[in-house]
Formats: structure tokens, C-alpha cells, sequence
């Protein structure tokens, strides 16, 4: 009776406990099923996911890089080239230059596509820092009497800034111009290309896909002074009045700066371009058109004192307030009361300059996977900043009393004259072999040449290459590159202040880069290249010194006699860069 007891009573125990976890179970939270926050997005490529809540994907990439240079600015180009319309002063190559120069910058990027009944819409950002040093010589301002320096620069920038939709592409692009950039197989700034890969332009493009890689392209782009714009560099050689007055800025082809004189810009440059796109590379073809019309005739910046007795300001009565004078009959430079450029004096015609260009990649050629090899050559006819985004004035010192100079604008006029275009054109080639999956080196190179056609050189050389005066343009103003004052070799001479007159130079660029991948993502790289200008100016120059009344908050050597001939710059570059997904 007492077994039978036991288990009655154990049964209904275990009834109750299986009853009792029963109930507690009830009252416990139902766990949910996974959410998936960051879902791969796998329809444009590695790196993009969907944003929450939306069917668009985004991709954010970075970079990080520091580099440092030798005998070079932080923009990469060596010490004494343009940078657009300026010069490095630096490149005056004296014991007060700073040759080792840094620049860090970093950038982070915003891809976002979704995909529409017309394809794919697409926004891209790309915005960064850079912080810099600034190659430095000395400074003699009134202010400033001496001072060596090297000042640094922060800046934001942005690159690009793009929409695509249904063909069309606008914001801050690269230009469909462009094609091939030695550039991307270097890390010295590529004198010899235009290409806007570096800072973008601001454009609209239409696209047109036939099928087979085939494309072609129309777009209306920059062709003015907006960062990255082809630039407007049309030279009016009354530039600074002659004689040069108290009010002058700057001669034309001033030393250390270049003054444009232009029509206001009512157009912008179209630009076509037709490429064939395959698995082995590709070919392209691409052509624009660039207003590179001038302003009025007469000098823009300031009187003639000689002739009306002005201190320099531009008061009425003696700088342009003559209504006797018609625009239909221009004045000279001299005429009295009226040297000072505006709406009376009259105004060249209107003209346009034109660029065209040609370029090709191929890559695995000759059967070496992970090889690459490229060039591209332009043409330009008044257009200067297709061929070179290093358009402008270019000082290089060498040894001794010996420096170069070149000098490349889109066109000159004169008092009277029409815009004679200039021609200017340049040749870019590469070529990258991979070793191994964390080695890779490349050579590359190219030509930059410019000429003055013979309306042009006769305006600057009015007495040809040895003739009086010399040479128009150059001198006079505060800062003219000649002096009127003629000592030493030229004191006796009757053609002026050179014993050549020429303004066409070339260049040439060749350069070899190393790049090692230790680990993905991650590039330390070397770099050691040489540009060689070649200056048609060659002969004896009476220079203006660098910190005279002429130069004043200038840097360089001292004014004299210098042998003008062909210069060399060497530099070095390295950098070390972390990327993602960039």
C-alpha cells in the first residue's frame, strides 16, 4: 500500500514541476529572428551595400598619403616651373631656396547608384585635405625686408562632384577631353599633359553607347579660370604702359607673373570625344573648341606719365574719359590722356582656339599580364591648357648668372592688331610592368612645345631677333623681365636689352616610378625624374633683379647680365599611401 502511495505522490510531484516550467517558459520573451543591418549590395562590385531602409547602394572609400620631395614644390613639379599662371621663385636655385618640400593629404569618397527604369543613377563626391609646404626662397617686400621662410598651406578641396543619369554626366568630372595622364604611372606633376584628372573640371556631357565598345561623347566644360579650368591666357603686350608709369602692375610677360587681358567669358568650351573600349584597351579621338578672344586695346594698367603728366591714378581727363576718341579708329600707345584700356579704344575681333587630340592603352601587351602601355598626343592652336595645366611663365636659375624662360599663353595681341594664336602641343607616353603581385615599376615621359607664329614674334621682336626695342612685352613695368638699364657686355649694345629675340621653348620630361604593396591597400613608392627646358630666348638678357623696385616682394637672384639658355631640373619623390576602397 505504502508503494502504491509513493507513486501516486511522485507522479502528481513531477506533474506539477513539468507544469510549473511550463508556465515559466510562457513568460520568457520569443527570440527574434537575426536582423540584417549592412547587406551586401553586389550589383556595381566589391565594397557597396545597401543603405538601410532603401534600395540604393553606397560605397565610402579613403586614402591617406604623405609625400616629400626634393628639389621639387608640394605640388610635384620641380623647383622654377609654372604652376598655371605663376612661377616658383624658388627656382632662383640659390643657398636661400628650400628644395625639401612635404604634402599630406587624404580624401574620402561617397558612391551611391540606384538602379531606374532609364539604368543606372549614380552620385559621386570625392572631397579631401591637403596640407602642404610651400618651396620658399627670400622675401624682400618693404614689409618684409629679408626673410627666409617656408610657410605652409592647409586646404579643402574637391575633385570631383558628379551626377549620371540616362547618359548624361554633370558636376565636377573629368574632362571627356582627356584620355591618357602619365600622371597615374608618376608621382611627379606631369608638365607635359593637361589632363584634368588631378583637380576635375566643371562640365555637362551626353553620352551615346552604340554597342561593341563603341562610344561617343559631346560636353560643355570650363574654359575659364575655375580650379581645373583649360584657362584663358590671351597677352596684351601694351600690358604695362610704356615708358612704364607709376600705377603699372606688371609688364605683360612679367617675371613671376603673367597678365591675360580677355573678353568676358560668355561661352564655354564643347568638347567631343570618340573612343572604342575592349578588353585589350582602348583608342580615342577628342577635339574642343576655346574662346580665347582679348579685351581693349591700350594698357589695362595704368597712364602714360610721360605724356600726361598723371601721377598714376586713373582720374577723368587723363586716363580715358576723351570722347573725341572713336572706337572705330583706335589710339596708339602714347596718345595723350587716353593709354589706359577701355570701351573708346576699340577692341580686336573676336577668335577661337581649337585642341585636338589622339591616345591609346593597351593592356597585357606582348602577352605580360599585368602590364600596361599608353600615349596620347595634342595639338592646340590657341589653346593652350589642353596640351599643359602648367600654362604661364616658367624662371629656372642655373650655375652662375645663367637662367631659362618660357613662355606659354594661348594668344597676344597689340594696340591695333588682331589675337594671333599660338600654337602649343604636347606628347605623353608610359609604360608599367608588374614584377610580382607587390612590385611594379614605370617609365614614362613626353614633349611640350610651344611657338609664336611670325605676326606674333614680330609683335614681340618688332626689329627682329636682334632688332630695337627689344623685346616688347618684357620690359618696363615693375615687374618687366628686362632691363632698360644697360651695363657690363650690353652697355654698348644698339639692339636693346637681349642679343636674341625668341619667345618659343619646349620641354622634356622622362621619369621612372617603383611601387611596392607589402600588404594590400598599402603603396610605398619612389620616383626620380628630369625635366629639361629648352628656351629659344638663348643669348646675353639684362635681367631685372629680384627685390628691386622692379621685383618688389619677389624672391630670386639679383638683377645683371645673364646668359639665357636651356635649363635642367632633377627631383625626387617619395610617398606612402593607405587606401580603401578608393
Amino acid at each position: 500500500m505504502r508503494s502504491v502511495t509513493r507513486i501516486l505522490m511522485g507522479t502528481a510531484a513531477a506533474l506539477v514541476a513539468v507544469a510549473g516550467a511550463e508556465a515559466a517558459d510562457s513568460d520568457l520573451p520569443v527570440k527574434a529572428k537575426p536582423v540584417e543591418y549592412v547587406k551586401v549590395c553586389s550589383l556595381y562590385g566589391a565594397g557597396f551595400w545597401y543603405v538601410p531602409g532603401t534600395d540604393t547602394c553606397i560605397k565610402i572609400g579613403a586614402f591617406v598619403k604623405l609625400d616629400v620631395m626634393f628639389n621639387a614644390d608640394s605640388n610635384g613639379g620641380g623647383i622654377g616651373l609654372a604652376q598655371g599662371q605663376g612661377v616658383t621663385m624658388a627656382g632662383a636655385n640659390d643657398r636661400l631656396t628650400t628644395n625639401l618640400n612635404y604634402r599630406n593629404r587624404e580624401a574620402i569618397s561617397f558612391d551611391l547608384r540606384s538602379a531606374t527604369d532609364y539604368g543606372t543613377l549614380r552620385s559621386y563626391m570625392n572631397v579631401g585635405a591637403n596640407v602642404a609646404t610651400t618651396a620658399g626662397g627670400v622675401s624682400m617686400s618693404s614689409s618684409n625686408p629679408l626673410n627666409t621662410f617656408q610657410a605652409s598651406s592647409q586646404t579643402l578641396y574637391v575633385d570631383r562632384a558628379f551626377l549620371q543619369f540616362a547618359g548624361f554626366t554633370a558636376g565636377r568630372m573629368r574632362s571627356f577631353f582627356d584620355m591618357v595622364h602619365i600622371g597615374v604611372y608618376s608621382l611627379a606633376q606631369a608638365r607635359v599633359s593637361g589632363d584634368t584628372s588631378p583637380t576635375g573640371i566643371l562640365g555637362i556631357a551626353y553620352t551615346w553607347q552604340f554597342g561593341g565598345g563603341l562610344s561617343a561623347s559631346f560636353s560643355l566644360e570650363d574654359g575659364g579660370w575655375a580650379q581645373g579650368g583649360r584657362g584663358r591666357s590671351t597677352v596684351n603686350l601694351a600690358g604695362g604702359s610704356v615708358p612704364p608709369g607709376p600705377s603699372d602692375v606688371t609688364d605683360a610677360f612679367g617675371q613671376g607673373t603673367i597678365i591675360t587681358d580677355l573678353k568676358g567669358g560668355n561661352t564655354f568650351d564643347p568638347v567631343f570625344n570618340l573612343r572604342l573600349d575592349q578588353a585589350w584597351g582602348f583608342v580615342g579621338v577628342s577635339a574642343a573648341l576655346h574662346d580665347a578672344s582679348g579685351g581693349y586695346y591700350g594698357s589695362a594698367y595704368g597712364c602714360d606719365t610721360f605724356n600726361t603728366g598723371s601721377t598714376g591714378g586713373l582720374a577723368a581727363g587723363l586716363c580715358g574719359a576723351n570722347s573725341t576718341l572713336s572706337s572705330s579708329s583706335p589710339p596708339a600707345l602714347g596718345t595723350p590722356g587716353i593709354t589706359s584700356a577701355g570701351t573708346i579704344n576699340g577692341h580686336p575681333g573676336d577668335v577661337f582656339g581649337y585642341a585636338a587630340s589622339v591616345g591609346f592603352t593597351v593592356v597585357n601587351p606582348f602577352g605580360l599580364q599585368g602590364d600596361s602601355v599608353g600615349a596620347a598626343g595634342v595639338y592646340t592652336k590657341g589653346a593652350a591648357g589642353y596640351a599643359t595645366t602648367n600654362w604661364g611663365a616658367s624662371t629656372i636659375y642655373g650655375s652662375g648668372n645663367k637662367m631659362g624662360l618660357s613662355y606659354i599663353v594661348d594668344a597676344i595681341y597689340n594696340t591695333g592688331t588682331n589675337v594671333e594664336l599660338n600654337t602649343t602641343w604636347s606628347m605623353q607616353a608610359f609604360y608599367e610592368h608588374l614584377w610580382n603581385a607587390k612590385w611594379r615599376t614605370s617609365v614614362y615621359g613626353g614633349l611640350l612645345g610651344t611657338q609664336f607664329d611670325s605676326a606674333a614674334k614680330n609683335m614681340i621682336c618688332p626689329g627682329g631677333p636682334n632688332g630695337t626695342p627689344n623685346p616688347v612685352g618684357f620690359s618696363g613695368g615693375n615687374q618687366g623681365v628686362f632691363s632698360n638699364n644697360l651695363t657690363g657686355p650690353l652697355a654698348n649694345n644698339a639692339n636693346g636689352m637681349v642679343t636674341n629675340c625668341n619667345p618659343d621653348s619646349s620641354f622634356t620630361q622622362l621619369g621612372t616610378r617603383t611601387l611596392w604593396n607589402p600588404v594590400p591597400d598599402l603603396d610605398v613608392g619612389f620616383d626620380v625624374g628630369w625635366v629639361h627646358m629648352n628656351t629659344a630666348f638663348a643669348g646675353l638678357g639684362n635681367l631685372n633683379g629680384f627685390g628691386t623696385v622692379f621685383q618688389p616682394g619677389a624672391s630670386g637672384r639679383p638683377g645683371g647680365v645673364y646668359s639665357i639658355s636651356n635649363q635642367d631640373v632633377v627631383s625626387a619623390y617619395f610617398r606612402i599611401q593607405r587606401n580603401f576602397l578608393y
